[in-house]
């Protein structure tokens, strides 16, 4: 899916507080060009690295995450977070190599499932995932069959995860509560098996920057991948604040004709944030004061990322992404 960053032109005062800089990253394949929509070259993913070191940002493991949700512990400005789904044999042999040259700290998310001895596989073997984590590599639950969360049952959800859990508890002899949602899919029924089972916290996958607000059982992360990991998209990424927004509030709905009209506010006045959707949709923002109403039209059933943005007068970029969800007469918006 892709997601477009625009860069706003207009100028605004200094009336915007900063936020530290806390960014997560997701990775999926390494230097395997025939997966273009999930791989980024070796040479491109070296140079995003390289740009890490140079400009002085923290990379910590996830960890130190659930600790800056669950005991307030604060993060520095320009922390980063490097995560990878899917347990691709490509990490193993293309990235850890990188990552290790620059010491810096990682995340696996692991599908069971596809875990795998065979030499055409495209997956890790339990003893490349066993080297990483000697490696104080994160190895961490993506569910067993990395099936679509959303469309199953309770049950089933459950099943997917604890599953997932035995394998890693046998093969790893260690488990993290920490997941991420295959296809970054989650909703309130997922949400709420993931916290019956202890996760401490859990990703989807939509654009934006990390604060204490955030909903912890779906955290944001900026998807790398060759086209949209370029360097200058990247060091835009790197260098973004959150957008705080505020009070969150549908006004009407009429899903048969697919429009959905909701609001928020902000600290700064409304026209000076700009707000786009992906897809074939059609947004419209209206400004009162500092407050922002925005009217969907042409809604299909699937999923939608929302991304708003505000750049302050001394050219910081401020970005806000959600997730937005038509299921037929059903509406799902990660407010």
């Amino acid at each position: 899916m892709k997601i477009i960053l625009i860069i706003l032109t207009f100028i605004a005062g200094p009336i915007y507080s900063y936020e530290p800089s806390i960014i997560v990253l997701m990775y999926h394949r390494f230097g395997e060009s025939h997966h273009p929509t999930t791989n980024i070259s070796t040479e491109l993913f070296e140079n995003q690295m390289e740009y890490l070191k140079k400009k002085n940002f923290k990379v910590f493991p996830l960890s130190r995450l659930v600790s800056y949700f669950e005991e307030s512990k604060e993060l520095p400005d320009k922390s980063v977070f490097i995560t990878i789904d899917d347990a691709y044999k490509s990490v193993y042999e293309k990235a850890f190599p990188i990552l290790k040259k620059y010491n810096f700290p990682f995340s696996v998310f692991v599908s069971t499932k596809f875990i795998s001895d065979d030499e055409n596989s495209d997956f890790m073997n339990w003893q490349m995932l066993n080297s990483l984590s000697k490696e104080n590599v994160e190895i961490l639950n993506h569910t067993h069959s990395h099936e679509n969360l959303i469309t199953l049952e309770p049950m089933r959800i459950r099943e997917e995860f604890e599953i997932a859990e035995k394998h890693l508890k046998k093969n790893i002899k260690k488990l993290t509560k920490i997941t991420s949602y295959p296809f970054g899919e989650s909703d309130e029924i997922v949400e709420e098996v993931v916290k019956e089972l202890n996760y401490k916290i859990a990703f989807s996958q939509f654009s934006s920057p990390i604060h204490p607000k955030e909903n912890k059982l779906m955290l944001p992360r900026f998807s790398q991948n060759q086209e949209y990991g370029r360097i200058k998209r990247f060091e835009k990424i790197m260098e973004s604040k959150p957008l705080l927004l505020n009070n969150f509030q549908i006004n009407k709905q009429n899903l048969n004709k697919g429009v959905i009209n909701f609001q928020f506010d902000s600290k700064i006045p409304s026209k000076k944030i700009n707000c786009y959707i992906d897809g074939d949709s059609n947004l419209k923002k209206t400004s009162k004061g500092k407050t922002s109403v925005i009217e969907i039209s042409n809604l299909k059933n699937r999923t939608y990322r929302i991304n708003c943005t505000y750049i302050s007068e001394e050219q910081k970029l401020f970005w806000c992404g959600k997730i937005l969800r038509k299921k037929n007469e059903k509406i799902f918006i990660n407010f």
